[in-house]
């Protein structure tokens, strides 16, 4: 009986992974969204929505982008680890809420790195430090002299809490000891419209979502976060020439919830990898500043994330930086 019924267990066993299989190859066989923590019109928008319709072409089944706003993008990411994990609700991952969250938040609803399916990292790209047209603020230096000698200090517009404008600006206030206080939105792109509107002395965005508005004369780059310069910003000086040891780069991820068949998250990744490979994609992804990450498998990128959560973590608690 005790071999019968191993026997039975094994067989059982084997049908599931047939059937797990037959699933992931069939995958998919309706609309996929792609959940996106913040507001149209920033970067992870921007992504979602240029990697959801090569995704759409490719699947010949809708791919809809779904912002999810608020909490610093963790509303959205709390919603796709609650979703079944059948790869029909997936994550565009940004800092705060796949890498930060764990650290600012005392009753997070989920794990950011055990409540996903990690499936590839697809982007990396350094932020932009900007100011208003008009600002007296030329360079790094003059902002870290003018926090210094301000006694009320600077203010910033921020995408949201834990996100990575907000701690790579933490990140300047710890290595330059200075103090600046955040303006919280839902957002880069409302970020920057706040900056424009005059609601902030200095912003952080990315590159992408800071281009419509460089160009039209209306803010001005004074740093960005990378070691080297950026390809679309030539002129614009490292934050590290000013703050030695000074790099920061930010990354946008997929993520499925943490059950998701390994079957289904190796067929996205596969799929994913191949589209960010393509050269006219790349080509669209250089004109916004990022940089199509090499290409690396779940497990990689779970290794990765790991990594990432442990490094940043540490700089969130060194700021004493909280979410309520």
């Amino acid at each position: 009986m005790r071999f019968a019924w191993h026997g039975a267990a094994l067989a059982g066993a084997l049908a599931g992974i047939a059937t797990c299989a037959a699933f992931a190859q069939d995958y998919p066989t309706k609309p996929v969204r792609l959940v996106v923590g913040f507001a149209a019109g920033g970067a992870s928008d921007t992504l979602a929505r240029i990697v959801g319709q090569k995704l759409t072409e490719s699947w010949g089944h809708n791919v809809v982008v779904d912002n999810r706003t608020g909490a610093g993008g963790t509303i959205g990411a709390d919603m796709v680890v609650k979703a079944q994990a059948d790869g029909y609700t997936i994550f565009v991952g940004d800092f705060g809420p796949s890498v930060l969250a764990g650290a600012l938040y005392a009753k997070l609803p989920y794990d950011p790195f055990s409540s996903f399916a990690h499936v590839t990292q697809m982007v990396t790209f350094p932020l932009v430090l900007l100011v208003p047209a008009a600002s007296p603020l030329n360079g790094v230096k003059d902002l870290i002299e003018q926090a210094k000698s301000k006694s009320e200090g600077l203010r910033y517009s921020s995408s949201g809490v834990g996100t990575s404008p907000h701690m790579f600006i933490e990140l300047i206030n710890l290595m330059a000891n200075i103090t600046t206080t955040p303006i919280h939105y839902k957002g880069g792109a409302p970020a920057l419209l706040g900056l424009v509107a005059g609601e902030g002395d200095f912003s952080m965005v990315s590159v992408s979502t800071a281009l419509a508005q460089l160009s039209a004369g209306k803010i001005r780059a004074i740093g960005v976060t990378s070691a080297k310069p950026v390809s679309r910003l030539p002129n614009v000086p490292p934050i590290g020439n000013t703050l030695s040891g000074y790099d920061a780069v930010s990354f946008y991820g997929l993520h499925a919830p943490a059950q998701t068949p390994p079957q289904i998250v190796a067929k996205l990744q596969q799929e994913v990898s191949k589209i960010m490979r393509r050269p006219e994609v790349k080509e669209r992804f250089d004109g916004l500043g990022m940089d199509v990450a090499p290409d690396n498998t779940p497990q990689e990128f779970t290794a990765f994330m790991r990594k990432q959560i442990d490094t940043w973590s540490t700089v969130a608690k060194a700021a004493n930086v909280r979410a309520e």
